[in-house]
Parts: C-alpha cells; sequence; structure tokens
C-alpha cells in the first residue's frame, strides 16, 4: 500500500498557528539581543561565507511560506560550536560550529532546528525566566551608578555577556525544535538524519576541547542526551522526504566555502598567550593573573578572579575627551551627586599612556569593596577600565591596569591565527602523511573529528580533507 505523506498538511497547520500570534514583541527584544550579540560576540566578517549560510537559510524559509517574521542569518566569532536563536527571527552559527560540519545538510538541520525556537517561542519563554544574570555579585556594592553628563553606566556586578541569547532549553522544546526542523530541512531536500551526526561531533568537540561541557557552547543551552538521538531517530521513521542537491554541490565545494576561515582564537579581536592578552592592530598587551578566567570580547576584554571576589574590565570608549576631563568630571559627581569621596582622585602614567583615576571604597557590606575606574588614552584608542574587588585583591586589580603596555615588534610578528584549508589526498596516503606534507596543525583525532572520518582510514586520490594552518597575523 503507498504511504501517504502528510507533510504538507503539518507545513499548513504549524504555520496557521504560529502566525496567527503578535510577534510585535518578539521583534522588538530581538533587535535589542541583536546589538548585545555584536559587541559581546561579535559578527564573523566574511561576506562570501555568510552569504552561503544565508542561501541555505532561505531555502529553509520557502518551506514555511510567510513566517510571522524576518530571519536573518549571520556567523558569529565564537570558536566553540554553537548556533542560538533570538526572538523576531535572528539565527546564528558559530564559526567553531561551522567547522565541524561536512555535510550541508547538517548545518541546514541545525538552522530548521533554531528557527524552530524563534517560531514557537521558546526563547522568549525562556528569557523571562532569567535576563542578563551577572557574573560577580558582591554583597553591599554600591549599585547604578549613572552619569548622564558623561554617558556611562557603571553597575556593579559588570556583567560580561547576556543569557539572552544562551538561555537553557527544556527538553519539551528542544524535542519540539528537532522534531519540527529535521521536518524543514528534509521538505528543503536535505538529509535529515544528519542532525543525529552533526550533535554526536559537537558533542565530541566540546569534550576534547574542554574535557566537559564548555559554557559558551551549543549544549549549555542545548541538552544534549542519548535520549535525544533516539526522539530524532524516531521523528526519521516518520518522515518521506524527496533529496535535492545541495548549494555546495560536493564536499569540494562546502570545504571551499570554509577555507581561510579561522578556528579557535581570532587575532582580529586580539589573542591570549597564556596569561597575557595581544591585540596586534591596538598594538597592546595586558596582562592577567595566571588562575583569573578571561574574557574576550569585541568591545571588551577582562577577567574574573577564580572565587568571584574580583573583577576587572577594559572596554573600547569612543569618546573624544581626555582622560583628564573625563576621570574629574566622574569624581565630582561621586562627591555631589552621591556624597562619595574618592580615595584617589589623579592623574597617571602608565608606561607612556596618559590615564586618569579615580578610586572610592564602599564599607555597607560585611567586607570592604574597591571600585577602581581608570580612563587611558593609549595612541590607538581610549579605555575605560573598572575594577571591583574585595579589599585584598586590590593590588591584583592594579598590578593588572599597570601592565598596560605597547607591544615589541617581536610580540606583534609571534601573534598567529589557525585557518581551515582544503587539502587534496593521494591514494592510499594517511592522515598522518596528509597532514605532515601540509603543515596541518590539527593533530590526529582533531583531523579526523573535523572531516567526520576514522583515524585509520586510507585516504583516495583527490579526496579532499580540512586542515588548520598556521598564518602570521601581520606579514
Amino acid at each position: 500500500m503507498k504511504k501517504i505523506s502528510l507533510f504538507p498538511v503539518f507545513i499548513i497547520l504549524f504555520c496557521f498557528t504560529v502566525f496567527a500570534q503578535d510577534f510585535s514583541y518578539d521583534k522588538k527584544i530581538g533587535a535589542e539581543g541583536a546589538v548585545q550579540v555584536e559587541q559581546m560576540i561579535g559578527i564573523y566578517h566574511d561576506s562570501a561565507l555568510t552569504a552561503y549560510v544565508n542561501s541555505i537559510g532561505q531555502r529553509l524559509v520557502n518551506v514555511l511560506g510567510s513566517p510571522p517574521v524576518t530571519f536573518q542569518f549571520h556567523v558569529v566569532d565564537m570558536a566553540e560550536p554553537n548556533a542560538f536563536a533570538l526572538p523576531g527571527g535572528y539565527i546564528y552559527i558559530s564559526r567553531g560550529l561551522l567547522s565541524l560540519v561536512n555535510d550541508e545538510a547538517e548545518l541546514a538541520c541545525v538552522m530548521g532546528h533554531e528557527m524552530i525556537h524563534v517560531t514557537k517561542r521558546h526563547s522568549v519563554k525562556q528569557m523571562k525566566k532569567s535576563i542578563f544574570p551577572a557574573i560577580l555579585h558582591i554583597p553591599g556594592a554600591v549599585v547604578g551608578i549613572f552619569n548622564q553628563d558623561l554617558g556611562r553606566i557603571i553597575n556593579t556586578p559588570v556583567s560580561f555577556g547576556s543569557e539572552l541569547f544562551l538561555s537553557n532549553y527544556s527538553r519539551k522544546q528542544e524535542s519540539e525544535a528537532d522534531k519540527y526542523g529535521i521536518k524543514i530541512a528534509s521538505q528543503a531536500g536535505y538529509d535529515p538524519s544528519k542532525l543525529a551526526v552533526i550533535l554526536n561531533n559537537i558533542s565530541k568537540d566540546v569534550e576534547q576541547l574542554t574535557g566537559e561541557e564548555e559554557k559558551r557552547s551549543y549544549f549549555s543551552s542545548h541538552p544534549f542526551t542519548p535520549k535525544r538521538i533516539d526522539h530524532i531517530e524516531k521523528e526519521l521513521a516518520k518522515l518521506n522526504w524527496t533529496g535535492k542537491a545541495s548549494i555546495a554541490a560536493d564536499k569540494q565545494s562546502l570545504y571551499a566555502k570554509l577555507e581561510g576561515m579561522y578556528v579557535g582564537q581570532n587575532p582580529q579581536q586580539g589573542v591570549f598567550q597564556e596569561n597575557v592578552f595581544k591585540h596586534a592592530d591596538l598594538d597592546l598587551a595586558i596582562k592577567f593573573p595566571k588562575k583569573w578566567n578571561t574574557t574576550n570580547m569585541p568591545i571588551a576584554v577582562g577577567a574574573v578572579q577564580p572565587d568571584g571576589e574580583a573583577q576587572i574590565i577594559f572596554i573600547a570608549d569612543d569618546s573624544d575627551k581626555s582622560p583628564d576631563s573625563i576621570g574629574i568630571a566622574f569624581a565630582n559627581l561621586l562627591r555631589k551627586k552621591y556624597d562619595i569621596q574618592p580615595l584617589k582622585d589623579q592623574s597617571i602614567d602608565i608606561n607612556g599612556f596618559k590615564a586618569y583615576e579615580v578610586i572610592f571604597q564602599d564599607n555597607s557590606g560585611s567586607k570592604s569593596v574597591d571600585y577602581q575606574i581608570y580612563w587611558v588614552q593609549t595612541e590607538k584608542m581610549m579605555f575605560n577600565v573598572m575594577g571591583v574587588s574585595y579589599s585584598n585583591h586590590t593590588e591584583s586589580v592594579t598590578a593588572i591596569v599597570n601592565s598596560m603596555r605597547k607591544l615589541s615588534d617581536a610580540e606583534k610578528s609571534g601573534i598567529a591565527g589557525l585557518k581551515i584549508k582544503v587539502a587534496k589526498a593521494q591514494n592510499g596516503e594517511t592522515i598522518e602523511e596528509l597532514s605532515s606534507k601540509t603543515n596541518n596543525f590539527w593533530d590526529l583525532k582533531t583531523t579526523t573529528l573535523m572531516n567526520d572520518i576514522d583515524s585509520t582510514t586510507s585516504l583516495n586520490e583527490g579526496q579532499v580533507l580540512k586542515i588548520a594552518v598556521e598564518e602570521p597575523y601581520i606579514k
């Protein structure tokens, strides 16, 4: 007996149910969140790669017909494998996830999954539970010093990121996104079984990179369990689908789309070499304590003491005023508006950089909390530096600020990044032999994971593999 596909009926019912809702709130908070994504994570600027991701997204959008939001697809400058959605149709794929893709259908399934989170309003529901949690909570600290004249907000705790785009989904929400996401992908002509493949590879990559679930990894926001794979396999059995040609016609074409993409740290945003942050374009180095947890974002770099008792953040400041004029105005504001008398309020020199420091203390809690605020003018730009700590960590914060300096020529030339390259094998060649002749930076385990092949594979003539080659950033 001929099996009848109910998929068109699903699409009609799905669209009617979803599109009848009012998405104006979703669009508003999604647009606000998109600004934060750009500031906190950063958009990866590769027009060809972005166009490719968008073309897959639009192919999926066509299946939905007339969705209630205008979907936008972006590549984010995140080394970890991740994908997330904001309300209102903002879909983000990390370059870390793209480096794992070996079949266009894998990417399409992930994107379809994220689109369902949007249309089913999962992210809106999760945001209502927890919005903007902070990293550091210091009892008794001064909160909410707002300076309209300077356009600055100094707020303790300073949050280095937002759970807006990393909210944990429930298992029910994940199952729903998996179920309908692979249906959308299959209707667009993609193999829906590839979702299980990419999920398994993401899981392996996270484990290999960190030994545990990385905080900013895909599985911090998308719970991964064997039951999830079982659920996907059950849904696959219900699908009838017809394959269509991929946008990237074959593996070589797919890998060509990824060639030149950075993996790991992107030197365009600066890099950490052990505990020293180095930014070639800004000609700047900052040394942090070895055990502190560091964070690097497009607009800021910072660190948090392991026990959460101190934090510091360096924020790019677009002010055209001098450190002295800003610092003096801020100190006067503390005195007049908040009746706070700074412990220090003075011009200083930090390794040749003109700077101004304002330090004050809060004794309202069980422990004294020190606030160290600086404006530092480097040759390239101004930085607003904010340090908050219990008093026993004040010297550490001061040392970090005083470590700001220019890079030496040797340091600049020593900054490098890993880029994906495409390598072709000779018949019978081993992965180790291919890696040796192509200067592949990845070890055997990573190379096999990134290419989803077995480590004992004997390669065929002309077989293409993704490899990583280290290139100096300043040539």
